[in-house]
């Protein structure tokens, strides 16, 4: 019984330092002739915990290009300087918020843009924005 006891405290010591995955936002864009059509954001408003990391992923079936993530309004952001994230499209592009570069008292609803970039059918973009929420707890 003893062993079995330190063998679940050891476990829990590992779990306690094992990565978590971070919290993802999922975007969807669909851009026709440089204007933004159908889209979500999912979720809408996001939770995250003091220094905890946030990702964005503009999912693969969006016709949007890029995105980038930054404060509505600036001065209002729970990272510092009013840092901005930039991604592209898919998994392996994610838009990457460090939870090391978060104010120290950041707390409450930070509302934010995420840019997106839309092909205007002659070879260009345009930029389009949504503005979804992160609160910090």
């Amino acid at each position: 019984m003893r062993s079995l006891l330190a063998l679940a405290a050891a476990g829990l010591a590992v779990a306690a330092f094992l990565p978590r995955d971070s919290p993802l936002v999922t975007v969807h864009a669909d851009c026709t002739d440089g204007h933004l059509g159908a889209h979500s954001v999912n979720p809408d408003s996001v939770s995250v915990a003091q220094d905890e990391n946030l990702d964005w992923e503009l999912d693969e079936s969006s016709t949007a290009t890029d995105l980038s993530v930054g404060p509505k309004h600036p001065g209002h952001w729970p990272y510092a300087k009013d840092e901005h994230f930039k991604g592209g499209k898919g998994k392996d592009h994610k838009a990457k918020a460090d939870g090391k570069h978060m104010n120290k008292k950041a707390a409450g609803a930070y509302p934010y843009n995420i840019e997106l970039s839309c092909p205007d059918g002659h070879g260009g973009s345009t930029s389009v924005t949504i503005d979804p929420t992160i609160v910090v707890h």
